[in-house]
């Protein structure tokens, strides 16, 4: 059984009282990076059961789905294949409890840029620390200047 660096950095720092003290930025980055090494088992450790993840489409539709569909896509990849960098990161909190992060994107997959968007994520704090509780995504339309949109972030 091949076990993976991130997989091992990654228990490491959710034991005990270092995730009471993460912040949901840093959660968010860390699916990614789970996301990067194609090891699912660094996302679900980040949301609760049954969160779920969906996609806002370009007529304004919701298509509805979960994190898990995600993870186990996730599991499916190699080291770098996916590689989604998030920029221009906001988080809005009232509370110490309660977050939503704002992330735009790229996506590059295998080498190649196939999309941009934002992501948004709310999180709560439990004794457990932060988790994702939700998340919804918007990609722009195909055929949209990925550099110039992060750009327009940066």
């Amino acid at each position: 059984m091949k076990i993976k660096l991130v997989t091992l950095c990654a228990a490491a720092a959710l034991s005990g009282a270092a995730i009471a003290e993460t912040t949901p930025e840093d959660v968010v980055n860390t699916l990614f990076d789970g996301m990067r090494a194609g090891d699912g088992s660094v996302i679900r450790a980040l949301v609760v059961p049954d969160a779920r993840l969906d996609r806002l489409n370009g007529d304004g539709s919701i298509r509805g789905g979960n994190f898990e569909r995600w993870i186990s896509w996730v599991d499916t990849q190699n080291d770098g294949d996916a590689n989604e960098q998030i920029f221009g990161v906001q988080t809005m909190s009232r509370t110490d409890e309660l977050a939503t992060v704002w992330a735009p994107f790229t996506l590059v997959y295998k080498g190649e840029m196939v999309g941009c968007g934002v992501n948004q994520f709310t999180l709560a704090k439990s004794s457990d620390g932060w988790r994702v509780v939700y998340g919804i995504d918007k990609h722009e339309p195909k055929g949209t200047d990925c550099n110039a949109f992060r750009a327009g972030f940066e």
